[in-house]
């Protein structure tokens, strides 16, 4: 995981994040970027949508199970992404102290 250079491919997740999110790709872009954890959070995500894809080559008994599995991995990455991008819109005041409250 690491940020990308000009020449370079974009990186799975961040792929995979503004497939779900399109409307905030200028936000997904600038996270990736900037924050680590969140660029792990959509990595997570390229490789849970990955595995999902290639449930249908497993056995049977545990094909149903596994996808049930990664289907809701997908879906708690994605929620993770969405509050991780609701509170990077978050505009935190700070108080100057010489100025009184009202």
């Amino acid at each position: 995981m690491g940020s990308n250079s000009d020449n370079s491919a974009p990186s799975s997740g961040l792929t995979s994040a503004l497939a779900i999110f399109p409307a905030q790709s200028r936000q997904i872009e600038d996270l990736f970027e900037s924050d680590e954890g969140f660029r792990g959070i959509c990595e997570d995500l390229a490789d849970a949508q990955t595995a999902l894809r290639q449930i249908a080559r497993l056995p049977d008994e545990i094909r149903d199970s596994r996808r049930l599995e990664y289907k809701e991995l997908v879906e708690g990455l994605a929620a993770e992404i969405e509050e991780a991008l609701s509170r990077a819109k978050i505009i935190h005041l700070r108080q100057d102290k010489g100025r009184p409250t009202r």
